[in-house]
């Protein structure tokens, strides 16, 4: 029963964790650049570019759900694959998921994808027209900027998951 806890368990536990805290970092980065880099694009004039209600909204409802059902039911391998193959536990002992490389890569795809994000909805939303011949504004940007955030983070929780359910 001990051997189960910590070979299986506690491996998997380590796995899991270290990807919770790589992305909570990532999505709250991912989510804050482009809110930084339009501070830099309107000189810093305190225009909000997201929905306050969605701003509130994102942690909890967006995207809390997805990483705490994988940080809490995801499984790589069975059982029996962990306690026949010893291999699978240097993961821990090498610290491959979770050391300063990951860290800053982690950091810097949130960074790279949040000013991508950002500048390519400003330039193609901004000139596109509306059905009522208006043309894009600061709103529709933001909207389309959150909901690309809100999809771009829970998909990448869905890429790690190795077990997928209806959930």
């Amino acid at each position: 029963m001990l051997k189960n806890l910590l070979f299986c368990h506690g491996r998997e536990a380590y796995r899991r964790n270290t990807y919770l805290i790589s992305y909570m970092f990532y999505k709250n980065v991912l989510y804050v650049i482009p809110i930084w880099m339009f501070g830099w694009y309107s000189f810093f004039s305190g225009t909000a570019i997201y929905n306050d209600i969605l701003y509130q909204c994102y942690n909890i409802f967006f995207t809390g759900a997805p990483i705490v059902w994988f940080a809490v039911f995801d499984w790589e391998h069975d059982k029996e694959t962990f306690l026949n193959d010893p291999s699978l536990y240097r993961i821990g002992l090498d610290d491959i998921f979770f050391n300063k490389t990951v860290f800053w890569r982690w950091f810097f795809y949130a960074v790279w994808q949040g000013t991508l994000l950002l500048f390519l909805a400003f330039i193609t939303i901004d000139g596109a027209e509306q059905l009522n011949g208006q043309l894009g504004c600061l709103t529709l940007d933001g909207n389309f900027v959150f909901a690309a955030i809100v999809i771009i983070v829970n998909i990448k929780v869905l890429i790690n998951s190795y077990q997928y359910t209806a959930w």
